[in-house]
């Protein structure tokens, strides 16, 4: 059986108070739920465990003791009880971002006379870093998450109106995003893949990419642009996912990418009753995550893989339209 749960427990003697808090806060950032006293949780994560075995190392070098376990199950609670355990801990941050957010939504009402739309911009864009860093501890969503994203969204749409009355659909000047380093979440999947292969092809031909590992953000004081992260513009919005997102705001209109936004789409939300064309995508795509060593080695591969995808479904369309 699968070990699915890492089990952490730790002591540092009482006499060394600012060690002991330092790393109840490393701890915390972790994501880890107190299953019993002096004992904590996590999921079994390759990256988690990276961290905790950091952890053991220095709470040892302070005089302490730590030990980690890794198992299958815990007798007397249920896998649901455990993630409910971590719900509980996780959602009222969602929920707190959800009333500092809602506050900010009924700001947006008074822009017509004269609120100020770079001081909203700003903070929502503080409420998206945050909601972002808790997403990194959301191990076993709930639907907070979506729910928060979706008042952030609303906030988008309506600083939005007073710049764009006369433009119902947004358009962005690609010449403003040329030879940028996008930025998005480590192990890309298909609407990250695919962004970034709309990215190469139609928007920015020399952009370059970075992949965030857990607890990095974006430096955006050297101009870096997130994608589908919950931190900026280009990122699921109302029904919208990423890849639909810059295809509207650049108004990209190339023949079959209508329909290459429908696949992606249909992976991106369903995890099951996939179309023959979308299921075979995903098996390919799968096959080139497992077969890649790296998110750039995939991203590069990938690229092929939405030509390939791209150019059969724009020579269907032309027939179509014949």
């Amino acid at each position: 059986m699968k070990n699915k749960w890492i089990l952490f427990s730790y002591s540092i003697p009482a006499t060394n108070a600012k060690a002991r808090m330092r790393t109840w806060r490393r701890i915390s950032a972790t994501g880890a739920a107190q299953l019993k006293t002096g004992l904590q949780i996590l999921p079994n994560r390759e990256d988690l465990m990276e961290n905790i075995t950091w952890l053991i190392g220095e709470v040892n070098s302070l005089g302490g003791e730590a030990i980690a376990l890794q198992c299958a199950q815990v007798e007397g609670m249920a896998d649901q009880q455990i993630e409910q355990l971590f719900q509980a801990q996780i959602d009222p941050e969602f929920e707190q971002i959800q009333i500092e957010a809602k506050a900010l939504l009924t700001t947006t009402d008074t822009l017509g006379d004269g609120g100020n739309v770079k001081e909203l911009s700003a903070a929502l864009r503080k409420l998206r870093k945050r909601c972002e860093a808790v997403r990194e501890r959301d191990f076993f969503p709930s639907g907070a998450a979506a729910k928060t994203l979706n008042v952030l969204d609303s906030i988008s749409e309506r600083l939005r109106r007073p710049e764009q009355t006369d433009l119902p659909i947004a358009r962005l000047d690609r010449s403003q995003y040329q030879s940028r380093t996008w930025v998005t979440r480590a192990r890309p999947y298909i609407d990250r893949l695919g962004s970034a292969w709309l990215i190469l092809r139609f928007i920015d031909s020399q952009a370059r990419f970075r992949f965030l590992g857990v607890g990095e953000t974006p430096n955006f004081d050297q101009g870096e642009l997130p994608f589908d992260m919950a931190m900026g513009e280009f990122t699921h919005q109302g029904e919208l996912i990423t890849f639909e997102v810059l295809i509207r705001d650049f108004a990209l209109d190339q023949p079959g990418l209508s329909k290459m936004s429908e696949l992606v789409k249909y992976i991106d939300v369903q995890e099951s009753g996939l179309p023959d064309d979308a299921s075979l995508f995903k098996t390919l795509l799968d096959g080139l995550v497992a077969i890649s060593k790296d998110d750039h080695q995939l991203l590069e591969r990938a690229q092929l893989l939405f030509d390939a995808l791209h150019a059969g479904y724009a020579k269907r369309v032309q027939g179509e339209t014949i």
